[in-house]
């Protein structure tokens, strides 16, 4: 069971491109709460739609702490001390590569000619 400091909230380092595309690490907490989901507060700059990873920042002995893939569905915008809530979706790998290539096929049909 993971380390947590009150109830649904976890110790996370949260990783990814900013909206200049510069790399930032971020120590956070991670809200878990059953009517908005995944949330977190960052004072990095993301647009909606961004990728980022959440890995828990356990105790040294335990080595499941892979970091895990999250979209950036909804950001609020910064508080008075420049942090903004943002609002995660898990994001789960595609089953197979015909599942990708059909996926890609809807989003850009095919050029007329």
């Amino acid at each position: 069971m993971p380390q947590f400091l009150e109830e649904n909230q976890y110790p996370v380092e949260v990783s990814g491109w900013d909206t200049a595309e510069n790399f930032f690490v971020e120590k956070t907490l991670l809200h878990w709460d059953e009517t908005e989901g995944k949330t977190v507060l960052l004072r990095s700059s993301l647009r909606e739609g961004s990728v980022v990873f959440l890995r828990l920042l356990q105790p040294a002995t335990n080595s499941n702490n892979f970091p895990i893939a999250y979209q950036a569905k909804r950001i609020d915008a910064p508080d008075n001390h420049g942090l903004a809530r943002i609002f995660l979706v898990h994001l789960r790998p595609r089953r197979d590569a015909e599942e990708a290539l059909n996926e890609a096929s809807i989003a850009s049909p095919p050029l007329r000619r």
